[in-house]
């Protein structure tokens, strides 16, 4: 099992729809970008910050971006620097109740960074 810290975006019909890089608010409506971690080949699961947690208590404590199920698999035999753009077209790899910009069950493109594996 490789713990993998990335940065993805979903790119729907070529807008930047969800996106690890403007990941958490920050007190003022200040945002800044953090890694998204998981366990490749594993579900993903998005782990609710609290305010406080992180930067001196300066996160507003919303959820950063969810990213979709394909991401797990999409890192599999990358190393760190590595980028990978994927052809999401399954809902049940991408939003199947849709995610900001991107409509259920569409199909986008998902831009995966590997920053580090652990």
């Amino acid at each position: 099992m490789w713990h993998m810290q990335v940065h993805f975006d979903c790119k729907f019909r070529g807008i930047d729809a969800v996106s690890s890089r403007y990941a958490r608010t920050l007190g003022g409506n200040r945002t800044i970008a953090e890694p998204f971690e998981f366990v490749a080949g594993q579900p993903v699961n998005v782990v609710v910050k609290k305010a406080g947690d992180t930067a001196g208590g300066l996160f507003a404590g919303g959820s950063g971006p969810k990213p979709p199920p394909a991401l797990s698999t999409a890192v599999i035999g990358m190393k760190p620097g590595g980028k990978r753009t994927v052809y999401v077209d399954k809902p049940e790899l991408g939003y199947v109740k849709g995610n900001q910009e991107i409509p259920a069950g569409a199909a986008f493109e998902l831009q995966v960074e590997v920053l580090s594996v652990l």
